[in-house]
């Protein structure tokens, strides 16, 4: 059954035709609202019904637009939904902003980008003239680079009132100003229930001060008390290093789980309030300056499966545990009590893997944590100059069970190893770059009972638990660490692959490696969450090769045949990590050995070089041919190599051949020996598995 409903004479608001639907609130047509401004929102809004849609057009004014998304309310069978013509053509701009007043409202689709909210603002709240918003959403939603004119002008992103909301599959990315970018405003007494989850959190610079820069707040001190329910899960939080706390708990029973947290300066703190529930979070530092793990201050936390590598001492330790104050206010540090940490993997850290006692003799600080139970963690450092594992003094009521910690001293613990074993876990590096146990490892088996069902990785655990934070298992892992191509925006995770034809194999995906000085060093794999498949080659040790009175120290050989004939430039995404590691040797033609100097950087971070420029002619197509690689100085990490037809391509556009669809291979250039191209197509399709079995 349809219903034609007519256009508005007006031209405000343009009606279509209804679906019909048995709605519970009596509204038997849905129909379509076209609108072009905030003003038309707000008429639609006055006539709009359960089920009703509002579509705002891709050509409308939408700038400087205070959205007023309110008079009516949905229902649980049928919300209203404000939606944009096209997901992501909607760019508001300006001081633009939106408020949802009411119940069972739904956004989705819109794009805050490059605007210049006023100090004091909020880009998107969930309240407005007709109260806090009940049971609403926001989804597929982008607000990006969109900051005040000063630096110290505070606004909010994200603000959450009400109950029961959720904000999912969105992005936030290069928020600079102070503020915070999603925050959950309490009231006292009410649980708020809501939902963030599967966002891609993303490029947030270090704040001018301390404080005010956090990327999710929970609550804050004055409501710090309050049974909130908010669960935060399956979000990537990717280079925010606004502040100590990216993560900010301030209330009571919140639940932060399956996240990932990369390259990040800062803390999962739970700051104030009790009862949280920190579950199967990897927190991958990858060696950056000022990244750290989980911060505990407060009661009766249960802390487990989560995974922690390569963190910084943001707060003297992985898991850092903070030293109360007596009688402290409400925006003071409570004292630590009754905190359960159990089979987490703390894997290589440049301090302690626990500090028992953060900010002692600070200030007030001066109780130590009680009755914290460690029991199934495994702490694990392989690094050539570690930090003992454990810091600090330890209050009354710590119980020790059945932890591994191996690599290093044991600092605090070394007089008293009790429910601590120094034995060699039999760790190894997996695809995705963490440490797993080997089917050896002594932690099979060899922890305590536990209450959770599942490891970090999703897979069960059988039996007596292992320990750490994975479960030895060959189930299929259905957890794992997010990438952006996981989360965020449903319309903006796929970057546009140039066109034209081109050749882009991963650098560990080699024909051969050779060693023709016959020292027995040579390109090996390493794992690196920053490379583009996850490994990278590295050059072996040493000081630098010099080919006038030399052979080459150790080549990388990938033979390929070219399907047409054409001129392609090459492109390395290469790095290093000092003056001493950054440089390696190219070739100037395929079938000879490298000799031109190519430089990387030397800050450890990944960068696309513009190399030489090679041409296939019609004789060439079809016919295998080598292209060889160099070691020049130790240790110089290659991740890629491309050839492509177009010479000025941007990193981004590199980056997109390696995370978009593989074309056919006809279309392209095919590999042999090495079978690169088989490989580079296996890993998206499994990539492209997993992200259908992620909840999107």
């Amino acid at each position: 059954m349809m219903k034609h409903v007519s256009s508005h004479t007006s031209g405000i608001v343009t009606w279509v035709f209804g679906l019909a639907m048995a709605f519970p609130g009596g509204n038997t047509f849905a129909a379509d609202y076209w609108v072009s401004s905030a003003a038309e929102i707000t008429t639609a809004m006055q006539n709009a019904q359960p089920g009703d849609v509002l579509v705002m057009a891709n050509n409308g004014n939408w700038h400087n637009q205070a959205i007023n998304f309110t008079g009516k309310n949905g229902t649980a069978a049928a919300a209203i939904t404000l939606r944009a013509e096209t997901a992501g053509q909607v760019k508001l701009t300006g001081t633009s902003n939106l408020s949802i007043s009411g119940n069972y409202l739904v956004v989705d689709g819109l794009n805050f980008e490059g605007g210049t909210p006023a100090d004091g603002s909020h880009v998107i709240r969930f309240t407005g003239s007709n109260g806090a918003a009940n049971n609403s959403r926001v989804t597929n939603t982008q607000i990006k680079n969109y900051n005040a004119p000063s630096e110290t002008d505070r606004t909010f992103w994200v603000s959450l009132y009400g109950q029961g909301n959720r904000v999912d599959h969105s992005t936030f990315q290069g928020q600079s100003n102070s503020g915070v970018t999603m925050v959950a405003w309490l009231t006292s007494g009410q649980a708020a229930n809501h939902r963030i989850d599967s966002n891609y959190f993303a490029d947030r610079p270090v704040g001018s001060t301390n404080n005010g820069y956090e990327t999710i707040r929970i609550g804050d001190s004055a409501t710090s008390n309050t049974n909130a329910g908010v669960v935060v899960e399956n979000n990537l939080f990717q280079k925010v290093d606004g502040e100590i706390e990216i993560i900010s708990n301030k209330s009571n029973d919140n639940i932060y789980r399956y996240n990932t947290i990369r390259e990040s300066a800062g803390t999962l703190t739970l700051r104030h309030g009790d009862r949280a529930t920190v579950e199967g979070n990897f927190i991958l530092g990858n060696n950056k300056d000022g990244s750290g793990g989980v911060r505990v201050i407060g009661e009766d936390h249960k802390i487990f499966n989560n995974y922690i590598s390569n963190v910084d001492d943001r707060a003297d330790g992985a898991i850092s545990i903070t030293a109360g104050v007596p009688n402290t206010p409400l925006n003071g540090y409570k004292q630590v009590n009754n905190v359960e940490i159990s089979n987490n993997s703390i894997v290589n850290p440049k301090a302690a893997a626990v500090t028992f006692d953060w900010g002692l003799g600070s200030g007030s600080q001066s109780l130590l944590a009680e009755n914290v139970s460690l029991k199934n963690n495994l702490f694990y450092t392989n690094l050539s100059s570690p930090t003992p594992l454990f810091e600090g003094v330890a209050g009354a009521g710590w119980t020790w069970q059945n932890n591994i910690a191996f690599g290093a001293s044991l600092g605090s613990k070394q007089s008293d190893q009790t429910g601590i074993m120094t034995v060699d876990p039999q760790l190894v590096q997996g695809p995705d770059g963490l440490m797993r146990p080997t089917a050896s490892s002594p932690t099979i088996d060899a922890g305590t009972a536990v209450s959770f069902a599942t490891d970090m990785d999703g897979q069960a655990r059988i039996g007596v638990a292992d320990i750490g934070a994975d479960e030895y298992s060959i189930a299929q892992i259905v957890r794992m660490p997010l990438t952006a191509a996981d989360v965020g925006t449903l319309w903006n995770t796929v970057i546009v692959r140039p066109t034209g034809s081109y050749f882009a194999v991963q650098a560990e995906d080699f024909s051969v490696v050779t060693d023709p000085n016959g020292d027995g060093r040579v390109w090996t794999t390493v794992a690196d969450d920053s490379a583009l498949g996850g490994f990278a080659i590295e050059a072996p040790s040493g000081g630098r090769t010099d080919l006038a009175t030399s052979p080459h120290d150790t080549l990388a050989v990938y033979t390929l045949s070219f399907a047409e004939a054409e001129t392609y430039t090459a492109y390395y995404r290469a790095r290093g990590f000092n003056g001493s590691s950054d440089s390696l040797f190219a070739p100037d033609d395929f079938n000879t050995d490298p000799t031109l100097s190519e430089s990387t950087t030397n800050n450890g971070q990944f960068r696309w070089e513009i190399g030489g420029t090679f041409e296939i002619t019609a004789s060439n197509v079809g016919m295998p041919l080598e292209f060889r690689m160099g070691r020049r100085e130790g240790l110089t990490q290659l991740d890629a190599i491309v050839f492509h037809v177009d010479s000025a391509l941007t990193g981004a556009q590199l980056d997109a051949l390696f995370t978009t669809a593989v074309p056919e291979p006809s279309a392209c250039v095919v590999l042999f020996a090495g079978l690169a191209w088989a490989i580079q197509t296996r890993r998206r399709r499994a990539n492209d598995s997993a992200a259908q079995q992620s909840p999107r």
